[in-house]
């Protein structure tokens, strides 16, 4: 039987001819294998079959099934080292061969590796080529290292008795070679592929020269043709095979007739150096530019142009997507989310790593947990909270829908705390809830060896998967259908790495921490699918959803509008990269002074010149060609000259009316829109509970100044009190600090002296006492969760602390500090600490303050002062009501009427900075003498009315609390103007 070449342009009709062989050879009473490049080829043309009635009689398969097939007919017999168990076998013998065994290393290596072995070279002749080489040039150390590495590698596959995929598919075709009957002479047609590699070119040769079966090839290729001279290897590879070659002419009838002229001369003219001279058409609506200003502009005209089509009529599945992923290529989440958001149908499969969902992401997490044989602590707090929060391990009946989980809360206090490890992590949880079994039990597996190690993974695996749904029995829903892959990924590595355990124990991970790094390189081929999608995958022509497909996965298709996307230089086309093994001049050399042939010097350029070439002839109606000027920082990028390439088949119309969006550009406002935008955000509080709750609260003096800074912030910070994700801030953890130390300092000076006050005489004595009253409040306070800094810290908190009590010693105050930390209206179980003997202070109309003075000053005639501690800033009594500072004249007015003491002034003292003195208000008219700014210094009338204005301020606040207004007010929100929390509030400056 003869192998025949079939070869045309795109548009020559290939496809019809491969599917008339396939209807003939099933007429025959044959069963013809047509093999295509996806598998969502083989669905489509297994439908088109199927409406022919011929299905029955014909396997459609990818080139993988075909290989199997190979295997089944060629008796190939014998266990497969799977994918996990071979990546890793490869990392153990570079590891023992002190070569590196990161992830990127290990993969090119097993990349090396496979051509070896589908190039039938075997160690013996591998190290004779090497051997040659250093003969010729000296010692070439990678090479040899390559060299040691692959005879290792098939060493130790003879030792566990398993071959590999290209040594079972090399197998059965050397089976098939000795045996040709084996074959049965079944037809096999090949379609959709134009770059056929060293395996699939011996498949071909083997069944077609060898066996001797009817083998059709069809080839997208012209001679001669610029756009074609990346597939010009293949076409000379295949040409001397075959029997008889086909050379089909192109078909204008292949595009729709309003696109014809304009497609069919970018078809038959790019590339090409006449194609300048035979004149520029008009593109009509047959062939669009897309700019945008940023990725997601661009993305937004794509989406703009795909609604416009559905709309239109043309059927979801007729259109495709063509956009590169990876680095440097098309965002393919940014897409996922710009066409959601745009209700636009989509399908996109992908391979994501296996630790990009759920249940992987959560067994590698709690792998990582698990401590090392020699009992050093492994992980990290992420990865304990990554497997906590897997969907359904924690059922928390008692925790409200969409409040913090037990997993929120855990993260929160470790991360207030600096525990940051996963075994403090994990102390943290146990003190407050259950015991994490798991990790203990994954530890013992680790002790018994590989295999129980790997059987407790995939067991906890199997939880994770079940974890959210039990006790049901509904069919998975398709945003399940990826975990259920990862289920499947997961289990198939694990069984492999336990076999793997069971034959060679020493190749197999030994610890939780190596196999997760296993599991890291496991893949899966998932999906994402949008908007109302379903149906088959891929963009058939029944799925009713759009494809979004690499530009190779194009090549068997037709459809009515294409999408490429991404067009920047660098992206497409792409640039060349090095080869991680052997570079090409290695290649050459060992060619030369061996005659061993590894790889091909691929033209990158060439080959993507092609893979326009067939993206743009795919499409019967609408081509749409997109790029962006910049990301979405604003950094400029660079347009693919491809698109010049084919502006110059054109008039100038096409360039001059691409379709622009800017960076960050919003769709227009609708026309009744403007009255809504304009109108005031009604932010009042309606319910009637909560404003009784407002209403009947005590409050705080921080609490009025947060109000009047900004209600909003105010109702967030105060009310809805969102756990907090970092610690406290370090002023804020020394502040507190500071007042603990100084109300022990005074306390324990006032126990030794009988006096509390700082004098040249105790000065000495109460330093002492700082000493001793930071080192026991540190423990409960810490000054920074990071260990590195907090020594640093509690140096400068001591510095600036010995300092003020010098500052007080100088100062030699008339007055004795009677009370310390002074709390007021606070009751049993409150958050602030120990319950108050005083009550709250009623400041009238029912509005209650509560607190806690830091020191209150008393004169031997009964005067107070009251004295309110600061870092640095000590603003002055005239400011007070203007900038919002309340507290210090609230307290004078408590101290008046829960003491029974007449308040003459009032002072914020700073800790620390140039200029130590206290600054507030000191009713002149009192006789005390005090070391204090002159124009605090004030008249009596005066001070009280300070203390009247900011009662006042305090009413009016509570009086717009219990009416429920809470007002934006960005100016005085943040510490320097905005708005701190613009996502809840949405305010305009």
């Amino acid at each position: 039987m003869p192998i025949t070449l079939i070869t045309g342009p795109a548009n020559a009709g290939k496809a019809e001819l491969v599917m008339d062989a396939v209807r003939r050879h099933v007429a025959h009473g044959e069963e013809p294998l047509l093999v295509v490049p996806t598998r969502a080829d083989a669905e489509q043309y297994l439908r088109e079959l199927s409406g022919d009635g011929v299905a029955m009689g014909v396997r459609v398969e990818r080139f993988a099934g075909l290989l199997g097939e190979a295997v089944r007919r060629g008796g190939i017999g014998g266990a497969v080292l799977g994918g996990a168990a071979r990546e890793r076998v490869l990392e153990a013998l570079a590891a023992r061969a002190g070569a590196p065994s990161a992830p990127g290393f290990v993969r090119a290596l097993g990349e090396v590796l496979a051509e070896l072995q589908v190039r039938r070279v075997t160690p013996a002749r591998l190290s004779h080529a090497l051997a040659s080489w250093r003969t010729a040039d000296g010692e070439a150390a990678h090479p040899a290292e390559l060299g040691r590495l692959f005879a290792d590698y098939s060493a130790t596959l003879q030792r566990l008795g398993r071959v590999d995929a290209e040594q079972r598919a090399v197998r059965a075709l050397d089976a098939l070679r000795e045996r040709p009957a084996l074959w049965a002479r079944t037809p096999v047609l090949f379609y959709g592929f134009d770059d056929l590699t060293r395996l699939q070119l011996d498949t071909i040769e083997t069944l077609g020269r060898v066996v001797d079966a009817d083998v059709t090839v069809s080839l997208t290729y012209e001679p001669g043709r610029t756009a074609f001279a990346g597939r010009a290897r293949t076409f000379a590879e295949l040409a001397p095979l075959a029997r008889e070659h086909r050379q089909l002419d192109a078909r204008a009838d292949y595009y729709a007739p309003r696109s014809r002229t304009a497609l069919s001369h970018l078809e038959r003219s790019l590339f090409e150096p006449q194609g300048a001279h035979a004149g520029r058409v008009d593109p009509g609506d047959a062939v669009a530019l897309l700019e945008g200003g940023g990725e997601r502009a661009e993305l937004e005209l794509v989406a703009g142009e795909i609604l416009a089509l559905l709309s239109s009529g043309t059927a979801p599945q007729e259109i495709a997507v063509l956009a590169r992923g990876g680095p440097g290529g098309t965002d393919l989440d940014l897409l996922q989310e710009v066409f959601a958001a745009s209700a636009i149908p989509f399908e996109l499969r992908r391979t994501r790593p296996f630790t990009d969902t759920a249940i992987g992401g959560a067994l590698i997490g709690v792998l990582r947990c698990v401590p090392a044989p020699d009992g050093s602590e492994q992980g990290e707090l992420a990865d304990l909270l990554a497997w906590l929060r897997a969907p359904g391990l924690l059922r928390t009946p008692g925790v409200r829908a969409g409040g913090p989980t037990l997993a929120d809360r855990l993260e929160s206090s470790a991360r207030r705390t600096g525990a940051l490890s996963a075994a403090q992590a994990r102390a943290l949880w146990e003190r407050r809830n259950w015991p994490l079994e798991t990790i203990d039990r994954l530890l013992e597996s680790q002790r018994r060896g590989p295999a129980a190690l790997c059987e407790r993974a995939a067991r906890e695996l199997y939880r994770l998967f079940c974890a959210p749904r039990r006790a049901g029995a509904r069919v998975l829903g398709a945003g399940e259908l990826e975990e259920a892959a990862a289920l499947a990924a997961g289990r198939r590595a694990l069984a492999e790495l336990r076999e793997l355990a069971r034959v060679a124990p020493e190749l197999a991970p030994a610890t939780a921490a190596e196999l997760a790094r296993t599991l890291e390189r496991v893949e899966i081929a998932g999906g994402d699918t949008g908007a109302s999608a379903g149906g088959a995958a891929g963009g058939d022509r029944t799925s009713g959803a759009v494809a979004v497909l690499d530009p190779l996965a194009l090549r068997a298709r037709r459809v009515t509008a294409v999408f490429a996307c991404g067009m920047q230089e660098g992206v497409f086309p792409a640039r060349a990269r090095p080869r991680p093994f052997l570079a090409e001049e290695e290649r050459r050399r060992l060619a030369e002074v061996s005659g061993l042939t590894l790889g091909e010097h691929e033209d990158v350029l060439a080959t993507e010149r092609y893979l326009l070439y067939a993206a743009v002839s795919r499409p019967e109606q609408r081509l749409f060609l997109s790029w962006h000027v910049a990301d979405d920082d604003g950094a400029v990028t660079s347009r693919s000259l491809f698109v010049d390439d084919v502006c110059d088949l054109f008039d100038d119309s096409l360039y001059q009316c691409r379709a622009r969006r800017a960076l960050g550009a919003v769709d227009e406002i609708p026309a009744d829109a403007a009255t809504r935008v304009a109108a005031p955000v009604d932010r009042t509080l309606h319910d009637e509970r909560l404003l009784a709750e407002l209403r009947d609260r005590p409050w705080s003096a921080s609490s009025l100044e947060r109000w009047i800074g900004c209600p909003m912030s105010w109702f967030v910070e105060r009310m809805l009190r969102p756990d907090a994700l970092e610690p406290d801030p370090e002023p804020l953890a020394r502040g507190g600090l500071a007042h603990a130390a100084l109300k022990d300092t005074l306390e324990g000076l006032r126990r030794e002296t009988g006096s509390a006050r700082i004098t040249p005489a105790t000065l000495a004595r109460a330093r002492a006492l700082l000493v001793t009253a930071l080192a026991d409040n540190e423990a409960g306070q810490p000054l920074s969760v990071a260990p590195e800094r907090a020594m640093a810290v509690r140096r400068r908190l001591h510095a600036d602390l010995e300092r003020y009590l010098e500052h007080a010693a100088a100062a030699d105050s008339p007055l004795e500090p009677m009370s310390l930390e002074l709390g007021f209206g606070f009751a049993a179980g409150d958050q602030r600490g120990e319950a108050s003997d005083l009550p709250a202070l009623e400041l009238g109309g029912g509005v209650k303050l509560r607190g806690r003075i830091d020191r209150v000053d008393v004169s031997a005639s009964g005067d107070a002062v009251v004295y309110d501690y600061k870092g640095s800033r000590a603003p002055a009594g005239a400011r007070w009501i203007r900038d919002a500072d309340l507290q210090v004249a609230l307290y004078m007015r408590a101290v008046e009427q829960l003491l029974r003491l007449r308040a003459v002034g009032g002072f914020y003292q700073p800790l620390t900075g140039p200029d130590l003195r206290a600054r507030g208000v000191l009713d002149g008219d009192a006789a005390i003498e005090l070391d204090c700014v002159t124009p605090d210094v004030l008249e009596h009338a005066e001070v009280r009315e300070i203390v009247a204005q900011a009662v006042a301020s305090a009413i009016e606040v509570a009086a717009q609390a219990g009416r429920g207004e809470l007002e934006a007010r960005p100016h005085t929100c943040a510490f320097r103007g905005g708005c701190m929390y613009p996502t809840i509030c949405r305010c305009e400056r």
